[in-house]
């Protein structure tokens, strides 16, 4: 399988196709994929009224958290117009994930703070740098530092590349509360993602509601992920996602942002 990691960033900024990952050669590479469209102060983030304004915060940020996080206003939640939060009519946030999803090529999953966020393929990189510090997941294995459960859950999703939530339960045989608990863990550690919803469709073909989650490992979806991780040290991944959200958050509590990134 060809490598969708380049060799690095020398494009001067500019935003990477949906579904690619970039290798960054240096942190400043990283920084000016994902530099700002604007300044915003952290009570001045742009406000959502539509898909693309979901998109294009993922773009320029590289992340959005769906629900309230340890950055005070950046999330779907805070910055979403009432209008589109639960809309008594029409699409909302809620409807947009897998189109947001595909659009970006971004990962989805709870992968801060156990709660679910958009994160974009070369940053989720990082971040799956910096979680797994440096293991594989046979390595996890070998080392006791996972579950049976979560042993059960990456074992079908390695055969299968993908499964829905409903039936990627019904093959673990699990209860709701262990199924739960085991997704999230994985997902924290960037063993597993969404990669997009699974949609209900009308007679006419289409899509309605918000979709059932169908997991994947990284390493289906995106190319070469596995060997890109390996060029960055835990250290180094960690530099990488601090100066990140400090470019983008200066005036964030740098307590606040170790949180965020676990």
């Amino acid at each position: 399988m060809d490598s969708a990691f380049p060799s690095g960033g020398k494009d001067g900024g500019s935003i990477p196709p949906a579904g690619t990952i970039l290798a960054f050669s240096s942190f400043r590479d990283l920084f000016l994929a994902h530099a700002p469209l604007q300044e915003y102060h952290l009570s001045m983030f742009p406000r959502i009224s539509s898909e693309k304004d979901m998109v294009n915060i993922v773009r320029s940020y590289g992340f959005l958290p769906f629900f309230r996080s340890a950055i005070p206003g950046f999330s779907v939640e805070e910055m979403a117009e009432s209008s589109v939060w639960f809309p008594p009519k029409g699409t909302g946030v809620w409807d947009w994930k897998n189109d947001v999803i595909q659009d970006t090529g971004a990962a989805y999953g709870k992968f801060f703070l156990s709660r679910p966020a958009f994160v974009s393929p070369d940053l989720f990189l990082i971040l799956s740098a910096y979680r797994r510090d440096g293991y594989d997941f046979e390595g996890m294995v070998n080392d006791g530092l996972v579950t049976h459960s979560e042993r059960t859950i990456y074992s079908i999703l390695e055969e299968t590349d993908s499964e829905s939530s409903t039936f990627l339960r019904y093959k673990a045989r699990m209860s709701k509360s262990a199924f739960d608990s085991s997704n999230s863990r994985l997902q924290m550690r960037t063993f597993i993602m969404i990669s997009g919803f699974d949609m209900k469709l009308t007679k006419d073909g289409r899509p309605y509601g918000w979709g059932t989650a169908r997991y994947a490992l990284p390493e289906a979806v995106y190319p070469g992920f596995e060997e890109a991780i390996d060029r960055y040290s835990n250290e180094e991944a960690a530099n990488l996602l601090i100066e990140h959200m400090k470019s983008h958050f200066p005036d964030a509590d740098d307590q606040d942002i170790r949180r965020l990134i676990g």
